[in-house]
């Protein structure tokens, strides 16, 4: 599991101030997340969650120009990681161990950088954008290049910074609009930085704080590992548990060997409760048992806990804002959709 898998609370109580700013009324949100307002935050949030909140503000009627304003607003908030970027030597030097804890910063995308040494570019790209939202690529792609762009802005050029953005025209002007550098169309969202300005020093350096920045995240890093392996495990055995039909916290303190008020102070570090993971597990069980076609949607309602069809059609929608049908056409494999229409052009 990515370490996307989670977001920064420090990223979401940013987001919950942008978010209030724009009369946005957040008692939904809440609930969207699953957080006690009651109760101390937790020191992580789901990114699935996160992105439930996402689509929830499109149905709101939120464009994605939106989105980019969200992402531009995270960048000016003195984020942990911008200490990296402003405090580093160059972008060269910042930019890839910011991607190691992306987390921090942008919450549910991760970057990987592609060097162009015949065009003297540099090119950063999410990883694994599949599985990402629209929404969720601009905040995230927005943030890394305001924060990019708020680093070199004393000596910033024409060319250094420009965004690709696929569709432009159709689905994409009023994003244009909301970027504080050039937007180009493509296929795929990316930002590009020159390789001057990739090298470029940044005149506002300090080594001391830099390096001091940077044992202090591989600390936090640390934690942030063990604390997803003990989420991962969680999730692993309440899948099981699921298929078993065993899903009581009495059944799941059994499989990891421990009683269940040491469960429950488990949950309680991890910031969750034990219906918000049970909820998560059945979500990611249900989206790997659809995937498999013979199996009809009962039996994965039943499977993954849900007497009755159509309570598991809702708790899917809520999920994934699709039906488990519609899930299942977008999602099995190539090969398996080329024999669909193979016999259907026979019929």
């Amino acid at each position: 599991m990515s370490p996307t898998a989670q977001v920064d609370v420090v990223v979401l109580q940013h987001l919950l101030n942008f978010w209030d700013s724009q009369g946005i009324e957040i008692d939904p949100v809440w609930q969207i997340l699953g957080i006690d307002t009651t109760q101390p935050l937790p020191r992580w949030v789901s990114t699935d969650r996160l992105a439930e909140v996402y689509v929830f503000l499109s149905q709101q009627g939120y464009d994605l120009g939106f989105f980019v304003s969200a992402g531009k607003y995270l960048a000016e908030q003195e984020l942990p990681l911008d200490h990296l970027l402003k405090h580093g030597e160059s972008l060269e030097q910042a930019l890839p161990l910011c991607f190691r804890f992306a987390y921090l910063m942008v919450g549910s995308v991760e970057f990987e950088l592609k060097s162009m040494p015949q065009s003297r570019k540099v090119l950063v790209r999410p990883v694994n954008a599949e599985h990402a939202s629209h929404q969720q690529l601009l905040v995230a792609l927005s943030t890394l290049t305001h924060a990019c762009y708020n680093v070199i802005q004393g000596s910033h050029q024409q060319g250094d910074l420009q965004v690709f953005l696929p569709d432009l025209e159709d689905r994409y002007p009023d994003a244009v609009m909301a970027f504080d550098v050039p937007v180009v169309q493509a296929d795929c969202f990316a930002l590009e930085i020159s390789m001057a300005a990739w090298q470029r020093n940044n005149p506002h350096r300090k080594e001391s704080l830099f390096r001091i920045a940077q044992r202090e995240f591989e600390r936090e890093h640390q934690k942030f590992t063990e604390y997803l392996a003990v989420y991962t495990e969680l999730k692993d055995i309440l899948q099981q548990c699921l298929l078993q039909r065993n899903v009581s916290q009495e059944d799941v303190a059994g499989r990891l060997g421990i009683s269940v008020r040491n469960l429950q102070r488990r949950l309680k570090a991890l910031g969750t409760t034990y219906q918000l993971l049970l909820d998560e597990a059945r979500q990611a069980l249900a989206m790997r048992l659809l995937q498999d076609e013979a199996t009809p949607l009962y039996e994965v309602s039943f499977m993954v806990g849900y007497n009755e069809p159509s309570a598991f059609y809702k708790a899917f929608k809520r999920w994934t804002d699709m039906t488990p049908g519609d899930y299942r056409l977008t999602h099995i494999p190539v090969q398996q959709a080329a024999r669909i229409n193979a016999v259907s052009d026979e019929v």
